[in-house]
């Protein structure tokens, strides 16, 4: 049968070609499948007997849906990660498929004593939905071990904290909290309708600062304060990022293991990066709200606009109050 030409699918055409990065944890995260070790040069997982299952498994998988290639799979400690591209449409779903694999470890890891159920809940299925995506798939999957022994040797910095208290302001925070006790900071602040021209200006000015041991403080909300705080980011100065809504919700099964994205990751295990989230009654509290205001109405003002007042759960004010925010830090 002739191949059918790959498209870009979005989550729900699980019988059609797409690539899914699947992503399955042992029961209540326990070190089922291997031990996290140094070898000198890498870090690498030992796999346990119930370890090497998975990974035979896999080849039975695979004998059973020739439809489908593995891309990559890393087997971790506690879970294990598989990238999969479905190269014509199947009878099964990926789901159906990924379930059956499952099922297929369960029963050897019972055949092995292990009477317990070996997976927490149900698979994660993340699919390939952009161009630009699928190496930043695979390198996540290869160098999970890396990632993992970084965390375990630098905890703290990997830690969430939930009460961070900055200027009588209280904050969630995870990277290095000692940042907030450097004292040359800048503030990163670049309106949307900057030009490129504009944008590379207050980049040169900003490197130079950083280069002379200032710490640099952004929202990252336009495209230009983008560019600046990933080259900062790239070229390994320090960056305080505040974000809205940017961690798992407190209680939740996700905030135990939460970690930064795979662009903060190395800044963060290098001591270079610093993660706010103003609360609730931060980002709400009246001197915020009044330097909103009085910012959104210079705004207005500014292109002769009458300035009605906003709601405080909307988008736009909560990006200007993080700004807003970002003053008071910088100016202690």
């Amino acid at each position: 049968m002739e191949k059918e030409p790959f498209t870009w699918q979005a989550p729900g055409a699980w019988r059609k070609p797409c690539i899914v990065h699947v992503t399955m944890v042992a029961k209540d995260r326990q070190h089922l499948f291997g031990t996290l070790q140094y070898d000198g040069t890498k870090a690498v997982v030992e796999k346990t007997p119930l370890g090497w299952v998975l990974i035979h498994q896999q080849k039975k998988m695979l004998d059973l849906c020739p439809e489908i290639k593995i891309l990559a799979d890393k087997v971790m400690p506690d879970h294990h990660h598989i990238v999969l591209q479905v190269t014509r449409t199947m009878k099964r779903s990926i789901k159906e498929v990924v379930r059956g694999y499952m099922q297929g470890c369960k029963s050897e890891a019972r055949k092995m004593g292990l009477l317990q159920n070996i997976y927490d809940d149900v698979p994660f299925f993340r699919t390939l939905c952009h161009k630009g995506q699928l190496s930043a798939m695979i390198n996540y999957v290869y160098d999970n071990a890396n990632r993992a022994w970084k965390r375990k040797q630098n905890p703290d910095l990997f830690r969430l904290h939930r009460k961070t208290e900055v200027c009588g302001m209280t904050f969630s925070s995870l990277g290095n909290i000692f940042l907030l006790d450097w004292p040359d900071c800048q503030m990163i602040e670049v309106s949307r309708s900057a030009t490129d021209t504009q944008i590379q200006e207050m980049l040169q000015t900003v490197l130079q600062a950083a280069q002379y041991g200032v710490v640099t403080y952004t929202a990252a909300i336009s495209k230009g304060e983008q560019t600046i705080a990933r080259t900062l980011r790239e070229q390994g100065f320090p960056l305080v990022i505040l974000l809205n809504d940017g961690f798992p919700d407190e209680g939740s099964p996700h905030e135990k293991y939460y970690k930064p994205g795979g662009v903060y990751f190395e800044a963060c295990s290098n001591g270079k990066l610093l993660l706010l989230e103003p609360s609730e009654q931060t980002i709400t509290a009246p001197t915020i709200r009044n330097a909103t205001e009085n910012t959104l109405r210079q705004k207005a003002e500014a292109k002769h606009l009458a300035y009605s007042q906003i709601p405080v759960s909307s988008q736009r004010y909560k990006f200007m109050a993080l700004n807003e925010i970002v003053k008071i830090l910088t100016k202690r």
